[in-house]
C-alpha cells in the first residue's frame, strides 16, 4: 500500500511533538489557476529528494525540532463550508494540547478555519499576512467563502489586528478599507512591520506565495510582479525574533506545483517551510 512521505525529519509520534504539520489539499475557490491542492504532496516529495535538514541561516537542524507531519486533512472537494468545519475540528485538539500547527495548502481560504480554531485557544493575537493581494473583498463570484475574502472573513469574526505586508493588488474598495479600518496596518516595508509589533507580541503568520516575486515562485495561482525575495523573508523572521514575538501558528498557501514544470517553486517553498519550522521552534 502506497504511503505518502512526510516532510523531511518529521518525527513519528504526534503525541510528543511540539509542532504539527497538516496539509490542506483544497483549491475549489481558486479564481485563476487551480492546482494548489497538489502543493502539500509535492513539498513532501521534494523534501526527501533535494533539501538538507540543516539551515545555514539559523545554524539549526530540523532533526533537533520536535515536529510531526500528520499528512493531509480529509477535506471535501467543492464544498467550502464543509472544508471550514472540517479544518476547525481537526486542528482544535492540537491547539488545546498546547501544540502549534503549521498548515500547507491549498488555496488561501484555508486560513479562515485555521484562524477560527486558533481564536478559540488564543483569544487575542495578531495576524501577519504576507501576500500580493489584500483579500478583503466581501465575496467573489457570488461566494463569501473565497480565497479573495479570507482576511475580511477573519476581521468579521474577531480579528483585531492585521498587519499586511507585500500587498500590491486589489480593488479600490479594498484599498480604501486598508486606509480607514483601524484594525489593518498596511506595512509598506519590513521596517513598518517592526514598528507595528510590540515586544513579545503573540502572532500568527499567513504566507501566500504570491507575496514573492514570480521570478522566484511562478507556480502559484495568481502571480503578481513586484514581490519579495527569499532574503526578505529571512529578514522578516529576524524581526520577529528580535521582537521576541511568540509565534503560535502559521500557514503557507497557494503553491500550485504543476504550473511550474521546472520545480523551482516547490524547491523555494520547501526551503521556506524549513526556515519557518526552525523559527517557530525558537520563537514560542
Amino acid at each position: 500500500m502506497f504511503q505518502m512521505p512526510k516532510f523531511i525529519s518529521s518525527k513519528e509520534n504526534r503525541e510528543n511533538a511540539d509542532i504539527i504539520i497538516a496539509g490542506i489539499p483544497y483549491d475549489c475557490t481558486s479564481s485563476y489557476r487551480a492546482g494548489s491542492r497538489f502543493g502539500p504532496r509535492e513539498l513532501r516529495n521534494y523534501s526527501y529528494e533535494a533539501i538538507e535538514e540543516f539551515s545555514f541561516y539559523q545554524n539549526r537542524s530540523l532533526d533537533d525540532i520536535s515536529f510531526c507531519d500528520i499528512g493531509d486533512l480529509e477535506v471535501m472537494v467543492g464544498n467550502p463550508a464543509n472544508m471550514v468545519e472540517t479544518v476547525v475540528e481537526a486542528v482544535k485538539p492540537f491547539l488545546e494540547a498546547g501544540k502549534r500547527v503549521v498548515s500547507i495548502g491549498g488555496e488561501h481560504l484555508v486560513t479562515f478555519p485555521l484562524f477560527l480554531a486558533h481564536k478559540e485557544t488564543y483569544p487575542e493575537f495578531t495576524m501577519i499576512h504576507l501576500d500580493a493581494h489584500a483579500d478583503l473583498r466581501e465575496g467573489y463570484a457570488g461566494d463569501q467563502l473565497s480565497h479573495a475574502s479570507v482576511m475580511k472573513l477573519c476581521l468579521d469574526n474577531g480579528l483585531e489586528k492585521l498587519i499586511q505586508l507585500g500587498i500590491r493588488s486589489g480593488t479600490k474598495e479594498e484599498y480604501e478599507m486598508r486606509q480607514t479600518d483601524h484594525r489593518i496596518i498596511p506595512a509598506l516595508n519590513l521596517e513598518d512591520v517592526a514598528d507595528a509589533l510590540e515586544e513579545g507580541e503573540v502572532v500568527y503568520i499567513s504566507i501566500d506565495l504570491d507575496y514573492f516575486d514570480p521570478s522566484f515562485v511562478p507556480g502559484t495561482a495568481t502571480p503578481e510582479a513586484g514581490g519579495a525575495s527569499f532574503h526578505d523573508f529571512m529578514k522578516f523572521l529576524n524581526i520577529l525574533s528580535d521582537k521576541k514575538c511568540r509565534i503560535i501558528g502559521a500557514d503557507i498557501v497557494e503553491l500550485a506545483p504543476d504550473i511550474d514544470k521546472t520545480g523551482m517553486s516547490t524547491a523555494f517553498t520547501a526551503k521556506l517551510l524549513r526556515e519557518l519550522l526552525i523559527s517557530l521552534h525558537i520563537n514560542f
